[in-house]
């Protein structure tokens, strides 16, 4: 599986007023972006690039002007022209790639998913080759650091499995998704894509965790409300955790709960019952404190109209607060 591709953005407007296209990190830009660069001003018989990134995940746009990119990863070679500033190239770990054929007015804009790192760089081409080759962490589309241990065949493109983890054979992740180290992932798990685990996490039978997700360091999940050792039950507890919650470190998650969407459980609550959308709640045993947007900042209150300062409204309907 190919660890680059074009992507295509939505633009925005009209001809006689002009355009609008914009880039948002972990939504059309599949990736958390930590470095913006540019370059400009590159003569037409000048070619760039010649290396590979090890772990770094980049995405091209070409914002005027036109060039040429060669990307390679190991077994095919393609040469694609970027002229277009609603479209860019992801390029993932483990690709080579040139560029060149610059136009004069060329201006290439680089969205990158680290700060610049020298050690990350393969810069000679044999030495990229035996790099890929020897080792099995491009091989499925994703990166598994190798002392990651990944037995499922169903985990998503440009998703990194970092070192000391354990992700069982019938385990599903999806695309974009980052675990942590020292992480143990059960069966019968399904995780979306955009999530991100971190350290010290275990994740048992019967959880389910939908896209952009945030998992805090030591989270613990509860699948079995009455155990006993060496007792099991017919079927493990079914606890859901949905669309862009995030989990805060150190929290506990009873078993059979749901904890709706863009929900923020505060460090060290205990979640004994369901949590609806957008609720902060903390403590133990977990109580609501008020409620948060979706980009994660707290709601303030003017009548019956919740708003956040990034420009969302939201009021209650049914018991639930949703988006107006």
């Amino acid at each position: 599986m190919k660890n680059y591709r074009k992507l295509e953005f939505e633009k925005i407007g009209e001809q006689k007023r002009g355009f609008i296209t914009a880039l948002e990190q972990n939504k059309n830009i599949p990736f958390h972006i930590k470095r913006v660069y540019y370059n400009y001003f590159t003569p037409a018989d000048v070619s760039r690039g010649y290396h590979a990134h090890k772990r770094l995940k980049q995405v091209l746009v070409c914002i005027s002007g036109s060039l040429k990119v060669k990307v390679d990863d190991g077994n095919d070679v393609e040469e694609l022209k970027l002229n277009n500033p609603n479209e860019g190239l992801y390029i993932g770990p483990g690709v080579w790639h040139e560029m060149h054929d610059y136009s004069e007015d060329v201006v290439l804009l680089v969205l990158a998913s680290d700060y610049y790192n020298e050690e990350d760089y393969l810069r000679d081409y044999d030495e990229f080759i035996d790099y890929i080759k020897n080792d099995d962490k491009f091989s499925d589309g994703y990166f598994k650091h190798d002392k990651a241990i990944v037995d499922s065949k169903d985990i998503g493109e440009e998703t990194s499995v970092w070192g000391f983890s354990h992700i069982l054979a019938e385990a599903k992740l999806g695309k974009n998704c980052n675990v942590c180290e020292h992480v143990f992932i059960e069966n019968d798990v399904v995780i979306g894509d955009n999530v991100t685990i971190k350290n010290g996490v275990y994740i048992w039978d019967g959880i389910r965790i939908s896209d952009d997700v945030f998992v805090g360091p030591n989270v613990t999940f509860v699948n079995d409300n009455h155990p006993r050792s060496k007792q099991y039950p017919d079927k493990f507890e079914k606890t859901i955790i949905n669309k862009g919650s995030s989990l805060g470190a150190n929290s506990t998650i009873l078993g059979g709960i749901e904890i709706g969407k863009y929900v923020t459980v505060g460090a060290g609550t205990v979640v004994t019952k369901n949590v609806k959308p957008y609720e902060i709640v903390v403590g133990n045993p977990s109580h609501k404190i008020g409620y948060n947007c979706q980009c994660g900042q707290r709601l303030s209150r003017e009548n019956q109209t919740y708003k956040c300062k990034c420009g969302k409204e939201y009021k209650k309907s049914e018991g639930k607060l949703k988006r107006i």
